[in-house]
């Protein structure tokens, strides 16, 4: 039986903890109890209202029987847990959008008895996660972020936001350009121009295709959404007077 989980609350500490009360499957297993396996997680993940969008810090807890672990064969190493359980944790149903979010990964198991289990712990930022459901919009820089679905519900409000954020990365990326032509590393660059970034990451168009999200191209809403008015692109003296005193700054950290 499912334990109840209240689709309206948030992760506002920082974070949350779930038990799966079923054995926990290893990577060396088939396709088809591999699907079956994320599945049946995304089952339960699906009832949490959000998205985690942002770096996290991710903990595994596996309870197993010990006898079996070390007098027979069919126990496997923790590490081969580590990428099934990773997996099942992305995309639609999940609660990442893909596992390149995570920042770090601990993996242990427990004696227990009766009907093996396993516990996921996140650590995450308190404001990074959206409404699910969510669809991946293509942006100036070409990465895709992702937005929910809901934005919609007030289509003014949700055109003026993407133009927006389309702004500040197209800033973003005209600015590391500037950057570099001032003599900073491509390195350099990307860390220079960190503060400016927007809030939410943005995810490499081939993990965008194989998350499983619905995904937006630029051109797309571009189509069928003009402009505001109050929103043009980023002036070149903008971004140049930014760079300037940003590659300043940058240098004058050493």
């Amino acid at each position: 039986m499912l334990v109840p989980i209240d689709p309206a609350w948030r992760p506002a500490f920082g974070g949350l903890r779930h038990e799966f009360r079923f054995d926990p499957l290893h990577y060396g297993v088939g396709g088809e109890q591999q699907a079956a396996f994320k599945a049946r997680m995304r089952e339960e993940l699906r009832r949490y209202g959000f998205l985690l969008t942002g770096e996290v810090q991710v903990s595994w807890r596996l309870l197993v029987d010990e006898q079996s672990r070390w007098e027979s064969d069919t126990g496997a190493d923790v590490d081969n847990f580590a990428k099934l359980l990773d997996d099942g944790l992305c995309g639609p149903d999940g609660i990442l959008i893909d596992d390149v979010q995570v920042q770090s990964l601990q993996i242990h198991w427990e004696a227990a008895h009766g009907h093996p289990s396993f516990e996921l712990t996140v650590h995450c930022h308190p404001d990074d996660w959206i409404t699910r459901p969510a669809s991946l919009y293509e942006l100036g820089d070409g990465l895709w972020y992702p937005l929910p679905n809901s934005v919609w519900n007030t289509p003014e409000a949700a055109v003026h936001h993407i133009y927006f954020l389309d702004n500040w990365v197209l800033f973003v990326k005209h600015l590391r350009h500037q950057l570099r032509r001032r003599g900073l590393s491509p390195e350099m660059a990307f860390e220079a121009a960190r503060p400016y970034g927007v809030t939410s990451r943005g995810f490499h168009s081939t993990r965008a295709a194989a998350s499983g999200f619905p995904r937006v191209r630029r051109r797309e809403w571009m189509t069928s959404h003009a402009r505001p008015d109050d929103l043009p692109t980023p002036r070149n003296e903008e971004i140049e007077q930014a760079a300037v005193v940003t590659a300043q700054l940058f240098r004058g950290r050493d």
